[in-house]
């Protein structure tokens, strides 16, 4: 039986951090969405488009680099990347329709 507790122990441990690790993921996506609310804020007022292809492509390029030296696959990367990209684009298009609600 202390054979079985020992990997079911292992276990559960693993999948805490997991779930700790998810929790600080999604922390550090709420403190990156509040300072992209700033950007699209500063690029309404200074009358700028919402979107910056060029600035896109750098990040996607800086965002793989970083995905492979953390050994995660860089297309995952990227993708997830574009999926926050494309979040934001769309919220700043909202608020720029409404900019007083």
């Amino acid at each position: 039986m202390a054979n079985n507790d020992s990997p079911k122990a292992e276990l559960a441990s693993l999948r805490a951090e997991v779930d700790e690790i998810d929790q600080q993921i999604m922390l550090l996506l709420g403190v990156r969405f509040r300072c992209t609310d700033m950007i699209g804020e500063l690029k309404r007022d200074l009358g700028m488009d919402l979107v910056d292809p060029q600035r896109e492509e750098q990040q996607v390029e800086r965002i793989r680099r970083l995905a492979q030296e953390a050994g995660v696959p860089p297309a995952l990367g990227e993708t997830i990347l574009r999926e926050v990209i494309d979040t934001v684009i769309d919220h700043h298009t909202r608020l720029r329709e409404r900019p007083y609600s």
